[in-house]
């Protein structure tokens, strides 16, 4: 009776695993690029909810989206509170409609926003998620 294997069958199974390591490669990536482009959108609409509590709390807020360093704050009460580097931490762009660069969204003492609907694209590799934020400065997630 023969115990172990062949260095012939060590090297096919090897061999098969490389193959469906190889092939499994893309959609690993594609999950990768998924994934950080829904987490920062899930970021920004943190920031924006956020910034709408702020407001209610010290008069008001504004958030400010720099799509050209994909780049999102918000100040209130002359300090900015949080800041969200988004190229540097996920390898994510933003995209604005119209385009535009920046967009602003000011909120009042009540919470209220004060802008036209924007709405912000995430994109990274072929992923892509999208944040529509309303005239009030509600937040939808697509």
């Amino acid at each position: 009776m023969e115990r172990g294997h062949t260095l012939l069958e060590l090297s096919a199974v090897l061999a098969l695993m490389a193959l469906a390591g190889s092939a499994l490669v893309p959609a690993g990536r594609g999950l990768r690029d998924r994934s950080a482009v829904v987490s920062a959108r899930e970021e920004v609409a943190g920031l924006f909810a956020e910034a709408r509590v702020a407001a209610v709390a010290l008069g008001g807020a504004t958030v400010h989206v720099d799509a050209s360093a994909a780049h999102a704050w918000y100040v209130s009460g002359g300090v900015t509170r949080r800041n969200l580097d988004l190229m540097t931490e996920l390898g994510v762009d933003v995209i604005l409609t119209r385009g535009r660069s920046q967009a602003d969204v000011a909120f009042d003492a009540l919470g209220l926003g004060r802008v036209a609907s924007e709405t912000l694209r995430f994109r990274r590799g072929d992923a892509e998620a999208t944040l529509v934020v309303s005239s009030y400065g509600r937040v939808r997630r697509w």
